[in-house]
C-alpha cells in the first residue's frame, strides 16, 4: 500500500510539473505521425469496440522537437478523456497537418506566436462542454468525473507539455457537439 501510494504521489507530482511547465523534457525530433500510428494500435483495445479510431495523417507533415515520451502520454489522456464523453460508442478521430498561424491567430490566442507549426487533432463525438466547463478545463484538478475516477490533471498536463514545448494548445467544444482538441508544436 505504501509503494502503491508513493507511486500515485509521483504521478501527481508529475502532472503538476508538466500543468507549471517545469518538468525535465527530453525533446528529441519526433516523427508526428509515426507516434500518432502507434498510439492509434493501442487506443483500438484500450478504448473499446464501441469507439471506432480513424486517423488523417497528412503525409509530409513536418518533425518536431518534442519529448516523445510526453506526446505519447498526452494523446493517451486525450483519447480517455473522449471515451469518457462517449459512454454509448462513437468515433475518435486522430489528425496532423502541417500549418501556419498568423498574426490575427496568435492575436486570438495568447499563447500561440505567428509561424510554421505541426497540428495534432484529437476529435470526438462525445457529449461535448458547456461553455462553463470549457472555461475551467486547464485548471488543475478541475474534473467533471465523479470521486476517484479522475485527478482533474489529464488536460492541464497536455497544456503545460504544449506550452513548455513553445507550441499551443486549442480545444472547442459544446453540448451535443463532441469536442475538438487541437494542439500545435514549432
Amino acid at each position: 500500500l505504501i509503494d502503491q501510494a508513493a507511486e500515485r504521489c509521483s504521478e501527481l507530482i508529475q502532472h503538476l510539473l508538466a500543468f507549471a511547465r517545469r518538468q525535465p523534457l527530453q525533446p528529441r525530433n519526433v516523427d508526428i505521425n509515426a507516434t500518432v500510428l502507434d498510439i492509434a494500435k493501442l487506443l483500438r483495445p484500450t478504448l473499446g469496440e464501441q469507439i471506432e479510431v480513424n486517423s488523417i495523417l497528412e503525409q509530409e507533415v513536418a518533425t518536431a522537437h518534442i519529448d516523445a515520451s510526453q506526446l505519447a502520454n498526452s494523446l493517451l489522456n486525450m483519447a480517455i478523456n473522449a471515451r469518457d464523453a462517449m459512454p454509448n460508442g462513437g468515433k475518435l478521430l486522430l489528425e496532423t497537418r502541417n500549418v501556419v498561424l498568423d498574426e490575427a491567430y496568435a492575436q486570438g490566442n495568447p499563447d500561440a506566436k505567428p509561424g510554421p507549426y505541426v497540428m495534432l487533432a484529437v476529435s470526438d463525438t462525445g457529449t461535448g462542454m458547456s461553455r462553463d466547463v470549457l472555461d475551467k478545463v486547464f485548471e488543475p484538478f478541475f474534473t467533471t468525473k465523479e470521486v476517484g475516477k479522475g485527478t482533474g490533471l489529464g488536460l492541464s498536463m497536455v497544456y503545460g507539455f504544449a506550452q513548455q514545448s513553445g507550441g499551443a494548445m486549442q480545444i472547442r467544444s459544446g453540448p451535443g457537439q463532441g469536442t475538438a482538441v487541437r494542439l500545435f508544436f514549432p
